[in-house]
């Protein structure tokens, strides 16, 4: 009997180790024997079981499946203004019915020309959602924080203060914008969850090289931290993308958008660029049925072999533009710097620093809308002018020769 007592206990204890060891598992945010990706994200989210939408099964048929309306969209075109023949294009995708979830056209396309695998592809509602998705997974409210580099997208504090997460700084060094790498580190603690690197920089349009990026990854203090670069103004930028190095590097994100080069801001479409790993999380996590089908059709034309050609010609063209007005600008006696640019837009600052916001204000007032930037780190006096077409920086120029007098400039 006291033999079967002892095997009991035994029994017992080896039990409960067995309920504690699963309980530390579920509950450590770091687990140095699963993947470094998993081992970050939040553990809720680890065990998160994803939405199974309608279509994730089956996409033809006599489709009894998903509570759609079978007898077609109820919207009656009217007349013939370019709304109206709009509406009559639209409704040939089936609107009735649900998207396609998977995006695998657009997918396919987008790692085509990135350089990646599919698998490595997530396409969302613009960038933005890419970023508030990474908060999601991998930030821990009330405990994870953020670091970000300023001056730098507004979003990311957004979507840190919508879940409740403490963003850190490291501003980028003056008048060169450059990554200060050391202050990166230093930001990031234990519970540093995102690195937001964004490049070409937004406003400060300078791109940040490979070089820096890889340091980052490589750092012992990051190594429980996602990269994330967001690179929306790349292709305009000398630089290629750092997509391809998701392979090498599981903990790095890439965020492109089509609302920039591609010209397509209208459609809210953008990827991001992970590992397998990070993209099955972030498609956990997703709304379903976010892309819908007129989005996803545009999205898969505009990287098309034809498209992606015009895409050069605009660029090229965008490129030329910017290096015409960036001299014009260099030429006027209020302006301090025109700063290099890698994007389709220009750094300005002017001289008297205290002129900058109401030159803005007198701008966009008479038709001409620019963007004050000069409550940024170090950008003081600055105003940030979108790369238009030759007739738009001739508008834009000839409004400073009527208005700047008044200013005293």
């Amino acid at each position: 009997m006291a033999s079967r007592d002892k095997l009991t206990a035994a029994a017992a204890g080896a039990c409960v180790a067995l309920v504690a060891a699963r309980w530390l598992r579920r509950r450590a945010p770091y687990d140095g024997t699963q993947d470094e990706v998993r081992a970050i994200v939040r553990p809720n989210i680890r065990k998160l079981e994803p939405y199974r939408c309608a279509r994730d099964d089956y996409e033809e048929g006599v489709l009894l499946d998903a509570n759609e309306n079978a007898y077609g969209a109820c919207v009656t075109p009217s007349g013939s203004t370019p709304t109206s023949t709009l509406v009559k294009a639209a409704l040939a995708f089936d609107l009735h019915r649900y998207p396609c979830p998977h995006q695998k056209r657009v997918k396919d396309r987008v790692a085509a020309f990135r350089g990646v695998r599919r698998a490595n592809v997530f396409v969302g509602v613009g960038s933005d959602e890419a970023i508030d998705l990474l908060f999601r997974v991998f930030c821990e409210p009330r405990t994870a924080n953020v670091v970000v580099t300023p001056a730098t997208y507004g979003m990311y504090k957004v979507c840190a203060a919508t879940q409740d997460v403490e963003v850190r700084t490291a501003e980028l060094r003056p008048e060169s914008f450059a990554v200060d790498v050391e202050a990166v580190e230093n930001a990031c603690d234990a519970n540093t969850r995102l690195v937001f690197l964004c490049s070409p920089g937004n406003p400060t349009a300078r791109q940040i090289s490979r070089e820096v990026v890889e340091r980052l990854l490589g750092s012992a203090k990051l190594r429980r931290s996602i990269i994330v670069v967001d690179e929306a103004y790349v292709d305009f930028a000398p630089e290629a993308t750092t997509a391809p190095l998701v392979s090498k590097y599981p903990r790095l994100v890439v965020l492109h958008t089509l609302s920039k080069a591609f010209g397509l801001a209208g459609i809210r479409c953008g990827t991001a660029i992970g590992s397998p790993q990070t993209v099955h999380f972030m498609n956990a996590v997703k709304a379903p049925y976010s892309i819908n089908k007129m989005t996803s059709s545009l999205a898969a034309e505009a990287l098309s072999a034809p498209s992606l050609a015009a895409l050069k010609a605009v660029v090229q063209d965008t490129l030329a533009e910017r290096g015409r007005l960036a001299e014009k600008l260099r030429a006027l006696p209020y302006v301090c710097t025109v700063f290099k640019s890698d994007a389709n837009f220009l750094l300005v600052r002017l001289k008297d620093h205290a002129k900058a916001k109401p030159l803005y204000t007198k701008l966009a007032e008479s038709g001409v809308v620019i963007r004050y930037r000069g409550d940024q780190a170090n950008l003081s006096g600055c105003v940030r002018v979108t790369i238009g077409t030759p007739a738009d920086s001739d508008a834009l120029l000839a409004l400073l020769a009527k208005v700047a007098p008044g200013f005293g400039l």
